[in-house]
């Protein structure tokens, strides 16, 4: 008992020290000084925010009605809908600025733990363990994609997943089964669809390497009934855990433009190129020089620090094992499928599902995995007197403090020479006022060779000091050493590729115009609904997203947009006059609104309530899309609604004073919301009463 006890201990204050070291290292962004850029609050933020606000209304928020006319926000992928995390957060602090930003943060922890407790099922040292944990958490591919909330999710349940598989595969029980079934679960409610498609890959193939092995060493029907028992429980659990998923996305797959396989041409698109890896020692290079490395800046990171860079090399000279030749062989799979071209080409023809994957980049996240991982089991031999490397580490120090020497002296030169970057402008930069405003100048003047004598010369004092660690075998001071290494590099590529200009506050003050939960919107033509400046505009992602008004003049950039809408706005785009009548009516009125009487008596995003006094027979039209599971009930009756156009929708109205209301009820999805959230709660609920007894 005073083992385990011993043992959390240790956990606690390894997880503290990790938070520190993430805070520090994502200084800019923890501090709210500045807040995440582009993609995070444009195009994530939006659905979380409804979300939230529709709970505190008290609705369910199946239907989002501020986005292209609407869309049904359990089908979105890039919300989190099915993530428990999202629905924790949305029902009790709420979506604003600060709480997103938090739990972004909580998923690089989350992930920096994770590979904490991987490393610690395969028996590494303590201080390798932490090691490795920082070079994950501040990895290229997380500083790199600060922006990308789903990329950063899925990476964060990934090493848990492998942790948790690696169990269930090594020593199966019914408890590691439901607890490998919650983790994948998590991973598929809260990761891009590329990471999810990478995930069943790596472990399909570590499911038969593992197997194979296991049968050289065991009886073959024995094996495979431990084996085969373990993964029907997990797929039993993991598949009652996505019952709401499953529906929710496989409902609206047929209707929304991304459903289909994407053509060859846009699936070799955000390649993480060859020329990017020169990043595993160089991070800064990065952030400059669009043309080298012919590929968007938050691809090309791989950075995980210069000792397990090292220990990469290293690996390669020394004797392995068979789990190693597993981890480099897939490693290099995932980076050559990362690097797009002949490589993507032949998986997009002959691979099932990576046809639907457009950003390539995003697989570096399994080569970046089985690399750090690789590199941690070769500093366990160092530290463990067991290295078993044909060519002396010092030989190893030697090579790279010549080849990083000669890139800072490259790099040095030809600024000077070409008179150009910092070195002849930091005259210019003193006299800029704010910090943020010194910081925007100084991102704009580096240049390319800047970068390489700045990251040449940090990597070079870094190396002596990693030498001397080794040569005092000061395995304390090496973690250290590797911390502050991340941090560095963590900080210097943040405001190229994590952080924009604005603070935190700055962003909070523009959503604090938005009204308060769900409003009822006002029966005005959509073009008078209130607008924001294009810098607003860029900060926070269109004002129809927080406005509460419904309905826009001209499409809005989203990741999730159905087809007939898409045809709507194709259509609107490629008139000559482009005369839209329906953005002159209000987002629900009669089709002959003359001598004609229209109330919105109750509101809500699945239940529009109005009162109608026509003189005439005539119609009612809804501009919001015309979607399965939309109905529209007149007294006890209720009756599907017919199509508007091409994606709206209408109901017949008869003479006189009626009531009508609009309602939308994707029941298979609510029983499938409800089901797969009581499963989730069971399960944990019996994890937490399993917890520390033998099972």
């Amino acid at each position: 008992m005073q083992k385990y006890a011993s043992k959390d201990k240790q956990h606690y204050r390894s997880i503290l020290f990790f938070l520190v070291m993430m805070l520090i290292a994502y200084l800019p962004a923890t501090s709210f000084m500045f807040f995440l850029k582009n993609d995070a609050f444009t195009g994530y933020f939006p659905p979380k925010f409804f979300m939230s606000e529709s709970i505190k209304s008290g609705y369910l928020p199946l239907w989002n009605p501020y986005i292209n006319f609407g869309i049904p926000q359990y089908g979105d992928i890039s919300s989190g809908f099915w993530n428990p995390i999202t629905w924790i957060i949305a029902s009790t602090t709420g979506y604003n600025a600060y709480s997103f930003t938090v739990e972004v943060f909580l998923y690089v922890l989350i992930g920096g733990v994770g590979f904490y407790k991987l490393t610690e099922a395969f028996d590494l040292q303590p201080s390798v363990q932490k090691i490795s944990a920082l070079a994950y958490m501040c990895s290229g591919f997380m500083v790199g994609h600060m922006q990308h909330f789903n990329w950063l999710s899925g990476a964060a349940f990934f090493p848990w997943c492998f942790w948790s598989y690696h169990l269930l595969l090594t020593r199966y029980s019914f408890k590691v089964a439901v607890q490998t079934a919650l983790l994948f679960y998590l991973l598929v409610a809260s990761a891009h669809p590329g990471i999810t498609i990478g995930t069943i890959y790596f472990f399909t193939a570590y499911f038969f390497f593992y197997t194979i092995s296991a049968i050289h060493k065991d009886r073959f029907l024995h094996t495979i009934q431990k084996i085969g028992t373990s993964h029907l429980w997990f797929l039993f659990f993991l598949l009652l855990f996505s019952v709401g998923l499953i529906i929710g996305y496989t409902d609206i797959l047929p209707f929304f433009t991304r459903g289909d396989k994407v053509s060859l041409i846009a699936s070799l698109g955000n390649p993480t190129t060859f020329q990017s890896w020169i990043s595993i020692l160089l991070p800064f290079v990065t952030v400059k020089n669009d043309v080298f490395f012919h590929t968007d800046i938050a691809m090309r990171n791989c950075y995980c620090g210069i000792i397990l860079c090292i220990m990469l090399f290293v690996s390669l000279f020394s004797n392995k094992n068979t789990l190693q030749y597993f981890l480099w062989l897939v490693g290099l799979l995932f980076l050559l499928l990362s690097s797009g071209g002949v490589f993507k080409t032949f998986a997009f023809n002959y691979l099932p599902f990576l046809g639907y994957v457009r950003l390539n980049g995003e697989f570096r996240i399994f080569t970046i995995s089985c690399f750090i991982l690789l590199s941690a089991m070769e500093l366990d031999k160092y530290i463990t007197n067991k290295k078993t490397s044909k060519v002396s580490l010092k030989s190893f120090f030697v090579i790279f403090g010549v080849f990083i020497g000669g890139m800072t002296i490259f790099g040095c030169i030809t600024s000077i020479f070409n008179r150009t970057g910092i070195l002849f402008n930091f005259q210019q930069i003193s006299i800029q006022q704010g910090i943020s405003s010194k910081l925007k100048f100084l991102i704009d003047i580096i240049g390319f060779y800047d970068t390489l004598w700045i990251q040449g010369t940090i990597q070079l004092v870094l190396l002596f000091f990693v030498y001397e660690c080794f040569k005092n075998r000061n395995w304390h001071l090496l973690v250290k050493v590797v911390a502050v290494d991340l941090i560095i590099a963590s900080l210097l590529n943040m405001p190229f590729t994590g952080v924009g200009r604005a603070s935190v506050a700055d962003v909070q003050t523009v959503l604090d115009n938005s009204p308060k939960g769900i409003p009822k919107p006002l029966l005005q033509p959509i073009a008078q609904n209130d607008t924001a400046s294009a810098e607003v505009n860029l900060m926070v992602g269109n004002w129809s997203f927080y406005n509460k008004q419904i309905g826009s003049t001209s499409r809005v950039l989203y990741p999730i947009i159905l087809k007939n809408t898409n045809e709507y706005f194709n259509r609107i785009e490629q008139s000559t006059n482009n005369n839209q009548v329906c953005t002159k009516k209000p987002f629900v009125f009669l089709k002959d609104s003359a001598d004609s009487f229209i109330q919105l008596l109750d509101y809500s995003p699945q239940k529009i309530r109005i009162r109608i006094d026509a003189l005439q027979n005539n119609s009612l039209i809804l501009q919001q899309n015309n979607y399965p599971y939309w109905y529209y009930s007149v007294g006890s009756r209720r009756y599907p609604v017919s199509s508007y156009g091409i994606n709206f929708m209408k109901v017949p109205v008869t003479k006189g004073i009626s009531e009508i209301t609009l309602l939308f009820e994707p029941k298979w999805v609510v029983f499938g919301m409800a089901f797969s959230a009581l499963a989730i709660l069971l399960c944990v609920i019996m994890l937490l009463f399993l917890h520390g007894k033998k099972t």
